[in-house]
């Protein structure tokens, strides 16, 4: 990443901007994040019922211990190499930072990563909620 958007970067995690789509950034160049892959299952996305109790998944659960010390990263990874029409399935986490009944802590950032973007698309809906960096 040159400096001009290095600085960039900075300036609008500062700025608590979010949802941010960064091209080409390695999904582990951010402190205190949870990572999740594009390729991620909606059944592993969503809540799940044990018993009678909706409970939210297990990356939720890593997002809120995180935030309890200091503002919390959730990383999309590298979502152009899934399908367009699956990429729809985080619509929600990027529109209303939430997950089903689950909301994101407000100290949580969200950062999207695609490799290649030149030549791979993103979805229109869900780039139309995406500032680029």
């Amino acid at each position: 990443m040159n400096k001009e958007r290095l600085n960039l970067l900075k300036s609008y995690l500062k700025a608590e901007i979010s949802p941010l789509l960064i091209p080409d950034m390695p999904s582990f160049f951010f402190n205190n994040s949870v990572v999740l892959k594009a390729n991620l299952e909606r059944k592993e996305l969503n809540g799940h019922y044990e018993n009678t109790e909706f409970c939210p998944p297990n990356w939720y659960k890593e997002i809120l211990e995180k935030s309890k010390t200091n503002y919390v990263v959730l990383v999309i990874d590298k979502l152009n190499e899934i399908a367009e029409e699956d990429q729809t399935k985080f619509i929600e986490i990027l529109k209303y930072k939430k997950i089903s009944t689950f909301e994101l802590p407000k100290n949580c950032l969200i950062i999207v990563t695609c490799s290649d973007f030149s030549k791979n698309k993103i979805n229109e809906e869900v780039y139309s909620l995406l500032a680029q960096i």
